[in-house]
């Protein structure tokens, strides 16, 4: 899946307000699980339950991170709001869309320098510019009845739409539209709830009972449902089956996104600065991930201990990416100094930085 987001994650500040580290705390544990779902992505054809703990996390921590995003989306779209967007979100995905196309040369894996290899996002870079136009459309679905069910029908229907294609992310806008949405209607006020114990426990019960859902998903569809940008019939099943299938996958997304948020700690925690500073890890993981993908190591992962230093390789790689010397060192490529372009925006010594999202 800048959270804004992916990524702050991909996420943008429109007021110097205090942080909440509640809200960092989600960012930081949505963040380990995408790079976590990349790197298991790598290795499910060796990795032991790779096919499943690949479904687990991706059943979840996009939608997860889309719902966060639109719950702390603003809206009203004001000229600083918009300046913003661009700053936070085009101007990251201009810088490391070109930086990702130049990786790919240098590795010997050319790829067509065309407008359209540009504006067809690279791997997990999706993020950015669909939440640009999430947010873009957050203030209309407010002035909408019923936005959520008209997500949700957009969501389906963009399952049988052959025109929704890879540019700037419109297919997975559409499918995944309705996690943003019912964000928006649920707002920023909903993340200061703090559920009581047995709330917790039954959170607890939804990821246990989301396991099992998980190898069903991974044993009987393809991974391409849990993209959110295919059509039924690339799929191989027929519409009324593909939206059923979708309708599922949905409810299931909303139900581990409610737990996550409902176990993620509400005090300073070790994970709290990783989720402060997300898009730096969103952003600058891929190029691991890559590395990894076309090296011979992704296919050593075929045993538990294989699997469990690969998890600690994830965290560390969180750990380093989102700390303050690679944040200070690399501020220019993911907050590019886009001021002369825009205008009225306050110096940047005034603004907060912003950290993604999710992030795919």
């Amino acid at each position: 899946m800048t959270t804004t987001v992916m990524p702050e994650s991909p996420g943008v500040a429109v007021a110097p307000t205090r942080r909440d580290p509640y809200i960092d705390n989600v960012k930081g544990l949505l963040i380990v699980l995408v790079v976590l779902g990349h790197m298991v992505g790598q290795t499910v054809g060796s990795a032991p339950a790779g096919r499943t703990i690949y479904t687990f996390i991706y059943l979840c921590h996009m939608p997860a991170f889309v719902m966060l995003s639109g719950m702390l989306s603003a809206t009203e779209l004001t000229g600083r709001r918009a300046a913003s967007l661009i700053r936070d979100l085009l101007a990251p995905y201009v810088v490391f869309q070109l930086l990702y196309m130049s990786f790919y040369t240098a590795m010997d894996k050319p790829m067509p320098w065309t407008a359209n290899m540009f504006l067809s996002p690279i791997y997990h870079l999706w993020f950015l510019p669909a939440l640009f136009i999430w947010r873009m459309l957050a203030p209309l679905f407010v002035q909408l009845r019923g936005a959520v069910v008209i997500a949700i029908i957009v969501s389906l229907s963009a399952g049988t739409a052959s025109l929704l294609g890879h540019a700037l992310s419109l297919d997975r806008v559409a499918g995944m539209l309705p996690f943003f949405v019912l964000g928006v209607w649920l707002g920023r006020g909903r993340l200061a709830y703090r559920p009581s114990p047995p709330v917790r426990l039954t959170a607890i019960a939804v990821l246990i009972a989301a396991a099992p859902i998980a190898y069903l998903v991974a044993s009987r569809l393809s991974d391409l449902w849990v993209y959110w940008n295919r059509i039924y019939q690339r799929l191989g099943v027929e519409v009324t089956e593909g939206v059923l299938i979708r309708l599922g996958l949905m409810a299931v997304g909303l139900a581990m996104t409610w737990a996550i948020m409902t176990l993620a700690p509400r005090r300073h925690t070790f994970i709290t600065g990783w989720g402060a500073n997300s898009m730096y890890p969103y952003l600058l993981h891929g190029f691991v991930v890559l590395a990894f993908k076309w090296s011979p190591l992704d296919k050593q992962v075929d045993n538990i201990p294989a699997l469990l230093v690969l998890t600690a390789a994830v965290v560390t790689l969180v750990w380093i990416t989102a700390s303050r010397p690679v944040v200070w060192a690399l501020r220019p490529l993911v907050s590019p100094p886009v001021g002369w372009l825009l205008k009225d925006v306050a110096p940047a010594k005034k603004r907060q930085s912003t950290a993604v999202t999710s992030q795919s």
